[in-house]
């Protein structure tokens, strides 16, 4: 580990840059940000990203390694933030919600348009603050 220590400290302008495109350019792969064809083109970018980390990397290995721990990294975020998302729903037994209904332009200014159907509570300006001496929140 001493070893992929010291190559992180010497890494150059080159290999930084070229991990910050394979970082973004995955992320974008993995995403809902850009269509087919765009996550396939992100994709290409990660995969020559990588390579050409791995080529300006001496030793070639730690290049592997560092690539290997960021895919890992990306892995648990994106498993933590499923399991925050459906984790609720399994310990309250309710269905998870659809997110990935999309709607077109033209539903949405639909939706706009229209008046809302009652009118909303209004909230109070401010919470009631508890007096000095009895337990609350102090707001």
């Amino acid at each position: 580990m001493s070893d992929l220590q010291h190559s992180l400290r010497h890494m150059g302008w080159t290999q930084l840059v070229l991990a910050l495109i394979f970082l973004c350019s995955y992320g974008l792969a993995l995403g809902s940000l850009l269509g087919p064809l765009g996550r396939w083109r992100a994709a290409g970018v990660a995969a020559v990203a990588a390579l050409a980390f791995g080529f300006f990397t001496d030793p070639w290995e730690h290049a592997v390694m560092l690539v290997a721990f960021a895919l890992i990294g990306f892995g648990l975020f994106i498993a933590v933030a499923w399991l925050l998302t459906h984790g609720p729903a399994w310990v309250t037994h309710q269905p998870v919600p659809d997110t990935t209904q999309s709607f077109s332009m033209t539903e949405l200014a639909e939706v706009a348009e229209e008046p809302p159907s009652a009118p909303r509570e209004e909230l109070p300006a401010r919470l009631p603050v508890a007096a000095p001496g009895q337990p609350g929140l102090g707001l």
